[in-house]
């Protein structure tokens, strides 16, 4: 079940660099949690089960064992084989090679940049340390763009009504994970970014796969066990002893 913390603005308690809020934007209540990427203790990655790609493990499991001040379900997988659509690199070693996506990168300067998966052959990663590629693509350099099928999604999960989570990156430097338990299409999931000041933003795996976690609350637990996620440090001594853990 989601936290209900209506009255509390989600930018609230600024000094902190890791916060949680709930709202309603563009007619869609959401949750966000808000990580200020101007802290040089902040730190994002991926992460994956326990025992490694195509496996899973519960969204519990991998916050108890891994200790994040904030978490978010990550990009889709096959349910049979359960292996991710889209490329996973941790610590800059490629863990996985997925097939489409626009990927969240960080560089070793704590940079995020989402880079669209038709750029990703140029990359090779060699820039990135930490990248996970989820999508569609919401937002790209400040202008709505939702074109699925152009990004390689045919699946109809991305083309109906359906709960959603996103993650974003706002003009101000903060990247923001949003969830809503609403069904809704990407246009209005897109529309929610918007509000929320993102430069670009990226869909994440929704629907049973939801999962958001904030400063030890469990905000939404997923109906179904892991098989990425997308996590936000804001303690490099923590960062530091789990990162063998991801």
């Amino acid at each position: 079940m989601a936290v209900c913390l209506l009255s509390l603005p989600i930018f609230a308690h600024a000094a902190r660099s890791v916060t949680f809020g709930k709202t309603r934007l563009a007619g869609v209540c959401v949750n966000v949690v808000t990580a200020n990427l101007n802290d040089p203790n902040i730190s994002v990655t991926p992460a994956i089960p326990r025992w490694g790609i195509g496996t899973c493990e519960s969204f519990r499991s991998m916050i108890r064992r891994t200790r994040p001040a904030a978490a978010i379900d990550g990009t889709f997988f096959c349910t049979r084989s359960l292996k991710p659509t889209g490329d996973i690199v941790i610590d800059g070693q490629l863990l996985w090679k997925g097939y489409l996506g626009t990927a969240i990168s960080v560089n070793g300067n704590n940079q995020v940049r989402f880079v669209p998966s038709r750029s990703r052959e140029l990359y090779r990663w060699y820039d990135y340390d930490q990248v996970l590629a989820a999508g569609p693509t919401l937002i790209r350099h400040g202008r709505t763009i939702v074109m699925p099928k152009t990004e390689g999604f045919r699946s109809g999960v991305h083309f109906t009504k359906r709960s959603r989570a996103a993650v974003g990156l706002t003009y101000n430097n903060k990247l923001v994970f949003v969830t809503t338990r609403q069904r809704i299409y990407l246009r209005q999931l897109a529309k929610v970014m918007k509000h929320l000041k993102c430069a670009d933003a990226a869909v994440l795996d929704g629907g049973s796969s939801i999962g958001l976690y904030c400063k030890g609350k469990l905000i939404t637990n997923p109906g179904r066990g892991m098989t990425n996620c997308l996590f936000i440090y804001d303690d490099p001594t923590s960062y530091e002893q789990h990162r063998n853990s991801l």
